[in-house]
């Protein structure tokens, strides 16, 4: 709502913070920025050509890919909306944290081995081959789609608990911080991206970890407290959400299967995780990075849950208008309006350094990983043929560069139009974006008798009934739609039953020519989708 957005873009009540204070967090904000850009400059002059950008030359170790991939999950929405939400609402988004862990099993097993023979940057290509153009096309733009929407959304969230500390417009904040992370991103490659990571997972862990004992030393009666206004004799701020069996809420079984294919979505479709497979030097280093990224999330989503939970027992112990007032609004600031108001100077600096470092770790990734999507699967593919090693240098930085101004524009957009928390319109995003998209590589691994002909049938279905579905539950047309976090359990379940029920019903004229669908991605192009060549 656009008084939302007013409140959301008014600044920190005069006074807040001493001027001397204040620079002290330019500064932090200033030296962030500065280590980022020089670590992007650092590998600029070794970008020599289109590996190198996309894959950091594919001799990386695998710890290091492996904190890579921690850092971008830990980003400054596990830093800000995740305690934002727990001091909302409950903890019904550790939930999710958990699939990880199994998915990384499958990712172990099935998907490295798989994407480490592709042989282009894209993760995308063995779908035309498998299926035909289409299939490439539907599979690239709903990563690219969600993914722009995510840049938006970190960018946005980011912004809005810096200006807390400088006063400074949300708006100016986001084309400072927009403009770094696409600079790094576009000078040093999927290389900077890596290891800029790693110093931003050290100074996030250092941040992080002090934040829980400072708020639990604030509150009287410590842990005791916690528990006994927030715990099961209380508020019960600690629950993971209902357990009946609806259609129409998100309880714990709606939580539960809807993560499971979310992230399985996330392993098997996200360019930036098959960028992370391919990395590693050889498959066990990949398999590593992979454990290193997987083990780490449920402790840590648990941590900033329990944080929020902390928070919220702080200010009913010390209520404040303030804080009744964006618990509506924007929960996001909680957390920075404690730093704010609360901690010593000096530790303040030091979780502002950490929520900064989130976010570059989460955004340079992001714009890697849509440069890849868009030169390989469009550019190249629609618009002109394979280019010099140079020229797809070239392209790959004209293109994060472009996506930056797309992500400025978008937060900018978020910041007026929001009417929901940034958790869930990130997740929304996702689950429309990537509608039964994990069910067509689901076909492609294993389906290989069921036609490229069955399978567009078997996709048109699915988007038009989840397009139908979450219209009829936003315009409350029907009381009995499903909530739209059924979306990426029922639409990936319902892909392959309609491409088995098509194939029945319209039999391939001759044998699919991929029998084994890893040996076509590594083929790099021998083998033909069923349907006419586009």
């Amino acid at each position: 709502m656009l008084s939302d957005a007013i409140f959301a873009m008014s600044p920190p009540p005069p006074g807040t913070l001493p001027p001397g204070t204040r620079i002290v967090y330019l500064a932090i904000l200033s030296l962030c920025l500065l280590v980022s850009l020089g670590i992007g400059k650092y590998f600029y002059r070794r970008q020599r050509s289109a590996k190198s950008c996309f894959l950091g030359g594919g001799d990386m170790p695998g710890w290091l890919v492996g904190i890579s991939i921690s850092a971008s999950m830990i980003s400054a929405m596990t830093f800000l909306a995740i305690p934002g939400f727990s001091f909302k609402e409950d903890y019904r988004w550790v939930v999710p944290s958990f699939s990880f862990l199994i998915m990384a099993v499958f990712a172990i097993v099935v998907l490295i081995p798989f994407f480490r023979k592709a042989s282009t940057p894209s993760g995308y290509a063995f779908l035309e081959r498998r299926f035909g153009a289409w299939a490439r096309v539907y599979a690239a733009g709903g990563f690219l789609l969600f993914n722009v929407l995510r840049l938006g959304v970190v960018l946005y969230v980011t912004c809005l608990s810096l200006e807390v500390f400088f006063g400074i417009p949300a708006i100016w904040l986001m084309l400072i911080l927009g403009i770094a992370a696409t600079l790094y991103a576009m000078m040093g490659g999927f290389e900077a991206v890596v290891w800029t990571e790693f110093f931003q997972a050290i100074v996030l862990v250092a941040g992080a970890v002090i934040m829980v004992p400072v708020v639990l030393h604030a509150i009287p009666g410590g842990m005791g407290t916690v528990f006994d206004l927030a715990g099961p004799l209380g508020k019960n701020k600690m629950a993971f959400g209902s357990f009946e069996f609806t259609f129409v809420e998100k309880t714990v079984w709606v939580m539960v299967l809807a993560s499971l294919f979310y992230n399985a979505s996330d392993y098997a479709t996200r360019q930036d995780f098959i960028q992370r497979y391919r990395a590693p030097k050889d498959m066990r280093q990949a398999r590593i990075a992979v454990a290193i990224g997987a083990v780490t999330v449920v402790p840590v989503w648990l941590y900033f849950n329990f944080l929020g939970t902390t928070l919220w027992t702080y200010y009913k112990v010390n209520p404040d208008p303030a804080v009744a007032e964006f618990t509506v609004s924007a929960p996001e600031k909680i957390v920075p309006y404690f730093m704010a108001s609360q901690l010593p100077p000096v530790v303040t600096g030091l979780v502002l350094g950490a929520v900064l470092m989130a976010a570059l770790s989460t955004l340079a990734p992001i714009l890697n990983a849509c440069a890849v999507t868009w030169a390989g699967d469009f550019h190249h593919r629609f618009f002109r043929g394979p280019a010099e090693a140079l020229d797809e240098l070239k392209l790959g930085r004209a293109t994060t560069r472009a996506l930056g101004v797309i992500m400025i524009a978008l937060a900018l957009l978020i910041h007026v139009l929001r009417t929901q928390t940034l958790q869930d319109l990130q997740a929304t995003g996702q689950m429309l974006f990537s509608a039964g998209l994990f069910g067509l590589f689901l076909i492609g691994f294993f389906g290989h008798r069921i036609s490229a002909r069955a399978s567009l049938c078997a996709a048109v279905c699915t988007v038009g009934l989840v397009l139908a579905w979450f219209a009829a539950h936003t315009w409350k047309w029907a009381a009995w739609a499903p909530d739209p976090f059924w979306i990426p359990v029922l639409s990936n379940l319902g892909l392959p039953a309609f491409a088995i029920l098509f194939n029945k019903l319209m039999p391939p004229a001759e044998k699919p020519p991929a029998e084994n669908p890893g040996a076509a991605a590594a083929g790099g192009g021998e083998a033909q989708p069923q349907t006419a060549k586009p």
